[in-house]
C-alpha cells in the first residue's frame, strides 16, 4: 500500500510540474520544442532522451517525439535517441506496473479495452502479440507497457522485444521528417514514405507467420513423438 501511495503521489506531482511549467505545451508543439533542443547543442541528446523516459513512465503527450528529432538532429541520430529514450522509459514502466504499483494498476484499468485485449492477446499469442502491437500501434504506446507488466511477461523479454520493434518507426518517422525538413515534399520522398509504410506492414505480419510456423512445427514433433 506504501508503494502504491508513493507512486501516485509522484505521478500527480510529475503532471501538475508538467502543466505548471509548460511542459505539456513544449511536447505537443513541434517547432517550438525543436528550437529549444537545437539552442541546447550537445546537451540537447541527454534531454531528448530523457523527455522520452518521461513521456513513458508518466503516460504525457509524446507522439510527435520521433519527427521531433529527426527535424533537430537529422534521421540517423534522431532515430536513435528516440529509441534508446522509448526503450529506457518502456523499461522502466513495466518494471513500475510490475514490481511498484500493480495492485492499483490493476484496480484502475483491468476493466479497460486495452488492458483485457493486452492480456488475452499475450495468452493466446505470447511474445507474437507484442511484437505485432509495437510495430502497428493500435494501442497507445504508453499504456502497453503498463499492460503488459500485468502478464507473466519476464522483464528482459519485454525490453529486449520493445526495443527491437521500436527501431523500424523511429527511424522511419525522424528520417522523413529530416528529409521533409532539408528537401521538402517530392516524388522521391512519396515513394519512399510508400516503400516505409509496405515495410512496416509485412514486418507487423512476420511475428503472426513465424508464430504460425512455429506451432505447425511442434504439432509435428508431438506426432511424431
Amino acid at each position: 500500500m506504501k508503494k502504491i501511495l508513493i507512486f501516485i503521489s509522484l505521478v500527480l506531482v510529475v503532471i501538475f510540474l508538467a502543466y505548471q511549467f509548460g511542459l505539456v505545451d513544449l511536447l505537443t508543439d513541434i517547432t517550438k520544442l525543436r528550437m529549444y533542443l537545437e539552442n541546447l547543442g550537445w546537451w540537447g541528446y541527454f534531454i531528448f532522451i530523457m523527455l522520452s523516459i518521461i513521456v513513458a513512465v508518466f503516460l504525457l503527450p509524446g507522439q510527435f517525439l520521433a519527427i521531433v528529432g529527426g527535424l533537430a538532429y537529422g534521421g540517423f541520430i534522431g532515430g536513435l535517441l528516440t529509441v534508446i529514450g522509448a526503450s529506457i522509459g518502456a523499461s522502466i514502466s513495466f518494471v513500475i506496473g510490475k514490481y511498484v504499483a500493480r495492485d492499483y494498476i490493476l484496480q484502475r484499468f483491468s476493466q479497460e479495452p486495452a488492458f483485457q485485449k493486452i492480456e488475452q492477446g499475450v495468452r493466446e499469442n505470447g511474445l507474437s502479440f507484442l511484437i505485432f502491437t509495437r510495430l502497428v500501434p493500435i494501442f497507445p504506446f504508453a499504456i502497453q507497457s503498463y499492460a503488459y507488466a500485468m502478464t507473466p511477461m519476464s522483464v528482459k523479454k519485454f525490453s529486449f522485444i520493445s526495443c527491437l520493434t521500436m527501431i523500424p518507426a523511429s527511424f522511419i518517422y525522424a528520417f522523413m521528417a529530416s528529409e521533409i525538413a532539408s528537401k521538402g515534399v517530392s516524388v522521391t520522398l512519396l515513394l519512399e514514405l510508400t516503400a516505409a509504410g509496405v515495410l512496416l506492414a509485412l514486418l507487423a505480419y512476420l511475428p503472426k507467420k513465424i508464430s504460425k510456423k512455429i506451432n505447425q512445427l511442434s504439432t509435428e514433433y508431438k506426432k511424431v513423438k
